[in-house]
């Protein structure tokens, strides 16, 4: 059963990051030509780091996984412990992944005066930066507690 909501979720992953991609290439060529220089260079950054960091989705669903067996398999109540609150963090970064990608609107960047486009681009990039560090500790922390 475990199993079979992971292989869906990936599946349902993997289809919400490639409608994602599909739409921002073709924003991407939008923005490029209306208005190349600052805004298309932020937002380039901006996906780069989420290109960067989405395909650790499926480490982090891999490493929960592997910390859930752990922690059903000991008897140390603070190892129990320690391993829950690695889930914990592990699904809020999978989380903020997903907010990140559903609250970005790149779309609208066309719309906006470039100062403001600036401002908008500079806001995700210090979100995006956070999910992704929020992301990359807590797949260090679930490798550690794994060793």
């Amino acid at each position: 059963m475990k199993i079979h909501v992971v292989v869906i979720a990936l599946g349902l992953l993997a289809g919400a990051c490639q409608s994602k991609s599909d739409s921002h290439s073709e924003h991407n060529h939008a923005v490029a030509e209306s208005s190349a220089g600052p805004v298309a260079d932020l937002e380039q950054q901006v996906m780069a780091v989420h290109d960067s960091v989405m395909p650790k989705i499926s480490d982090i669903l891999r490493l929960k996984k592997e910390v859930t067996a752990k922690v059903e398999k000991t008897t140390d109540p603070a190892a129990k412990e320690m391993g829950v609150s690695i889930n914990s963090r592990l699904t809020e970064a999978d989380k903020a992944m997903m907010d990140w990608m559903h609250q970005y609107n790149g779309d609208t960047l066309g719309k906006l005066d470039q100062t403001k486009a600036v401002e908008y681009l500079k806001d995700q990039q210090r979100k995006v930066n956070d999910v992704r560090d929020q992301m990359q500790k807590s797949i260090a922390d679930a490798q550690k507690y794994l060793q």
